[in-house]
């Protein structure tokens, strides 16, 4: 199944349609295929995190993460994609896929009307992803690895273990079905990903985190490259 989908993914950078199926059908994947796995052990989706009786506390965690990351990843990535034309060309393509120099950050929303559409179409999608994923490994993928690994320590409150932090990996290396080395740089995100799904006890604040994250990187990239 996993080469079946990396021969896709390779396939759909040359033919955009087959790209967009092959997303399409790991979404689908992620939220279909959780459910009766956790069926044949006596739990549910409740167990793994789909859960929405706690949404007020759940936005209160994902924005305030949000609030507290996001502005010095901006500033962060401002200053990186300004000084990564100064790098040597093989150290340049090992941390991000853009060519050529960025433009001082400016964001405009697409004027024509395909552009808005298709924005918005990947912003959508980004919402998709993210509640996917989240679903998937922080949600059921944590749980089975945490009760063969139970946590036994603590980061700012909250337990997080070796469980955790396989799934987390686990997670990084799966974006490499589009072969890319900075594409590992999601560990570091997921981190706190898996860190909001343990001290909310459900995985919406972890998606909604994540959502904005893919988010603010798509529309600072709009800036920076157009």
């Amino acid at each position: 199944m996993l080469l079946a989908l990396a021969a896709l993914t390779l396939l759909g950078h040359a033919v955009s349609f087959v790209g967009q199926l092959v997303g399409a059908a790991a979404v689908a994947a992620f939220l279909w295929a959780p459910t009766p796995l956790l069926e044949r052990r006596g739990q549910d989706a409740h167990d793994a995190g789909w859960r929405f009786d706690r949404l007020q506390s759940d936005l209160l965690w994902g924005l305030g993460a949000c609030a507290v990351v996001l502005p010095p990843f901006a500033l962060g990535f401002a200053w990186f994609v300004h000084a990564l034309p100064t790098l040597p060309p093989e150290l340049r393509t090992l941390l991000a896929p853009y060519l050529g120099a960025a433009h001082p950050l400016a964001l405009h929303w697409p004027k024509s009307p395909a552009a808005s559409f298709d924005l918005l179409g990947r912003i959508a999608g980004n919402a998709a992803v993210a509640l996917s994923e989240e679903y998937f490994y922080r949600g059921y993928l944590t749980l089975r690895l945490e009760e063969a690994w139970p946590p036994r320590t603590r980061l700012l409150g909250v337990p997080l273990g070796q469980g955790a932090l396989l799934a987390t990996a686990l997670f990084a290396l799966g974006h490499l079905l589009e072969p890319a080395p900075w594409r590992l740089f999601v560990f570091f995100p997921a981190l706190l990903f898996a860190w909001l799904r343990a001290r909310t006890g459900t995985i919406m604040a972890a998606a909604l985190c994540h959502f904005l994250c893919n988010v603010t990187l798509l529309l600072l990239e709009l800036a920076a490259y157009g």
